[in-house]
């Protein structure tokens, strides 16, 4: 929880404010500030607008396994199960691919993708084999 300066002035307040509310900063202007907006909107359950402005991400950085991702949790919930599953495939073989060096991440990623495919596809997050198997 934050704690209160009562000393602080006034605009520094609405300057911190208008950082959090994507409503009142404007139109985005390039990948980070739509992937942002699209964080927003989906956490407030606005999911036509986070998926718009998770696709104007990629229209920024078509190869971004963060958008990727994000759009397919968008579409997920939106109950589109079939974008969803196409989209979750190719942020797989993004992963596939060696996209993301830092292995923790790249292993997380993967299996949070995977689960989230199975359970589109077969209605279960179905990874046991890929937690216990040891290669």
């Amino acid at each position: 929880m934050r704690s209160l300066n009562p000393f602080r002035r006034k605009s520094d307040q609405k300057e911190e404010k208008k950082e959090f509310d994507p409503q009142e900063s404007g139109e985005p202007t390039d990948f980070d500030g739509f992937m942002r907006r699209g964080w927003a909107n989906h956490s407030r359950g606005e999911q036509a607008q986070a998926e718009s402005d998770f696709r104007r991400a990629l229209s920024y950085s078509q190869n971004s396994i963060d958008a990727h991702f994000a759009l397919g949790l968008v579409l997920k919930t939106q109950g589109k199960k079939e974008d969803a599953v196409e989209t979750f495939n190719v942020t797989m073989g993004l992963i596939e691919q060696g996209a993301i060096e830092d292995n923790e991440k790249r292993v997380m990623l993967r299996r949070l993708t995977l689960g989230h495919i199975n359970e589109l596809t077969i209605g279960d997050w179905n990874l046991e084999d890929e937690i216990w198997h040891q290669a």
